[in-house]
């Protein structure tokens, strides 16, 4: 028994159009396993920037952001619980689910493709050129929700417009149709092509018209109910659970997307649409290159020639979609841009298809396949490798999480909500290296934090975002120091020294640590007045002997967040600097203090001290 399996799996690969898939899959997981995200998220590329949050959510059973997507996260969380059991990381895991997703969409691809050209290496050939493209490509090796949105459009494709009798076809469409709609919004630019494609079956049915679409939009709204798993999260505490939904209209806030309202509308003005449609453009050129868009749209038009039902309905696809981006959208959204990089792809098919009828013997057609897919495949590897490389090796995550290794323990940090507060989450509640810190993000209230006597921290980064100003307008006056490498502490009152210098600003004492990379010089400042004028601050690395050979000058102290007119009369400044190295990078003393710069535009040291620069 076990040889006859043997025997016919053996004969089903050696079938091409079995064989010709497999082999082209095999192709796309190398090039997607070479660039797989495996380390927290940090790059902060449109495209990357929820994925952090959706590593966390898969392995926490949260919710995403608006519009919440419960289903992918249902299903995420289930296969990546599985993915678990079996050693696997839980930061790749997330992304492992996308790539499942994205070889089950691309396998409903080829198999309409195959359904109909009949050509099994053309079909498998176009559809690896595809998952090349950078849309495509991205999204199989990220923690996203894309190649779940592909798949279900697939599904919608393949019952639509299989020529084979389908019972049931319209409900079938409905239901999944409800289901996609539910997952993301974008899924309805399907609708004309659905609709075309069944049309058919309209006119047969037309005396049962009104029962068929009341059943359809019954089936339809099935899908939305995924929504309860929202409410379910939101009431029974679960982490990471996005929004209010413990009450129905935290559900129907996420439910109808309002935070994704200001992207929505047509433009206001001329030179607006043109920005959009330049914006949209530019998208699809990089992904595709201009040749293969341009391949694309011909292809389209010449598959009405041969595979009129296919080339309408792929058209309508695609373009619903453009048209809606270009006049309804102000922003990059790939819930949109993947369905015209999937009906280009097809253009692409039917225009080979059309021209290999016109070759003879058939055998020359298929050999011309080869040089095309290995320049198109050669093409889009060269123009998207790079990037793909770029943003999954981002370390900006774990130097996030490395940062805020050093925050006392019991301290309450806040990072911006995105990509930086996503990687400190999965420090915090999946790797457990931040698991001594409670973290916040820019919505919390910092008033009532101080008031229970939490020490309240920030990356220094956040200057940029959250500056102090904006820190006052929510607590008053603050006296931010250094409480060490890279974090700020804010503090509402001054630490005033009991026994301050009479005018200046003195240093008071001053300690070195160090890492592999970096020292750090820990300093203490104290002013014996207001200062009169801003001060910078130098930091430099001298050998025993010559040049100047590394340095940290910063433009203020406290990581440009203590101007010293800011300073209080009396105040401790606490202060860290960090100074990079090598491990015997020759640097025998460090000489640090303030300066000013003239007004013809040199430096004047103000105050200069040295310390050994010795890494014990």
């Amino acid at each position: 028994m076990l040889m006859g399996m043997e025997n016919r799996l053996i004969l089903q690969l050696k079938q091409p159009k079995i064989l010709a898939w497999v082999m082209v899959l095999f192709l796309l997981l190398g090039i997607y396993a070479i660039t797989m995200q495996t380390i927290p998220n940090g790059s902060g590329h449109y495209f990357m920037i929820d994925v952090g949050e959706t590593q966390l959510v898969l392995n926490l059973w949260g919710s995403l952001h608006s519009t919440g997507y419960p289903l992918y996260v249902v299903l995420g969380n289930i296969l990546t619980t599985v993915m678990r059991m079996v050693g696997i990381s839980p930061i790749i895991a997330p992304a492992l689910v996308s790539l499942l997703w994205g070889i089950l969409a691309l396998t409903g691809v080829y198999i309409l493709a195959y359904h109909y050209t009949r050509k099994a290496w053309l079909s498998a050939l176009v559809i690896g050129i595809f998952g090349l493209t950078r849309t495509i490509w991205i999204h199989h090796i990220i923690a996203e929700i894309y190649t779940f949105g592909l798949l279900i459009v697939v599904l919608l494709l393949l019952i639509s417009l299989w020529k084979n009798p389908i019972r049931g076809r319209i409900f079938w469409l409905a239901f999944i149709g409800g289901i996609g709609v539910a997952h993301h919004r974008a899924t309805a630019m399907m609708i004309p092509a659905l609709l075309y494609a069944v049309y058919p079956l309209f006119i047969q049915h037309r005396r049962k018209l009104p029962q068929i679409i009341v059943i359809s939009l019954l089936l339809g709204m099935i899908g939305f109910g995924q929504y309860l798993y929202m409410y379910l999260r939101g009431i029974s505490g679960g982490a990471w659970v996005y929004g209010e939904p413990q009450t129905w209209d935290g559900v129907w806030t996420q439910f109808i997307g309002t935070e994704a309202s200001r992207f929505i509308g047509l433009p206001q003005t001329t030179d607006l649409l043109i920005a959009n449609f330049n914006l949209v453009n530019r998208v699809l050129i990089t992904d595709m290159t201009v040749i293969g868009v341009g391949v694309g749209i011909i292809g389209l038009l010449v598959g009405l020639i041969y595979h009129k039902k296919l080339a309408l309905a792929m058209i309508l696809t695609g373009g619903a979609a453009y048209v809606f981006h270009v006049l309804m959208y102000n922003d990059v959204l790939s819930a949109l841009i993947v369905p015209i990089v999937l009906s280009l792809a097809f253009g692409w098919l039917l225009l080979i298809d059309a021209v290999q009828r016109q070759i003879n013997p058939a055998w020359m057609g298929n050999l011309a396949l080869i040089p095309v897919f290995i320049g198109a495949s050669w093409g889009l590897i060269n123009q998207h490798l790079e990037f793909m490389l770029d943003v999954t090796t981002d370390k900006t995550g774990l130097q996030v999480i490395e940062t805020l290794k050093h925050a006392p323990a019991g301290s309450v940090v806040m990072v911006t909500w995105g990509p930086n507060h996503f990687a400190a989450g999965i420090g915090r509640d999946l790797t457990g290296e931040l698991a001594h810190i409670d973290l916040v993000d820019h919505k919390a209230d910092y008033t009532r934090i101080l008031a229970d006597g939490r020490m309240l921290l920030t990356p220094d980064f956040t200057i940029y975002t959250q500056p102090p100003a904006w820190w006052e307008e929510r607590l008053g006056r603050i006296y931010p120091v250094a409480i060490a490498p890279n974090l700020v502490q804010i503090k509402t009152t001054p630490e005033l020294a009991d026994d301050a210098p009479l005018d200046g600003i003195k240093m008071i004492d001053s300690t070195l640590t160090c890492t592999d990379t970096t020292r750090y010089v820990h300093v203490i400042w104290v002013t014996g007045a207001i200062p009169t004028e801003d001060l910078r601050v130098f930091v430099h690395g001298y050998p025993m002997e010559g040049r100047l050979m590394t340095q940290a000058d910063q433009p203020a102290p406290v990581y440009a967040w203590r101007p010293t007119t800011t300073w209080m009369k009396g105040e401790i400044v606490r202060d860290v600097y960090p100074l990079e190295r090598e491990t015997r990078d020759g640097i025998f003393s460090i000489r640090f203090g303030m300066y000013r710069i003239t007004a013809e535009g040199e430096f004047e040291n103000v105050s200069e001290y040295e310390i050994r620069a010795r890494c014990e």
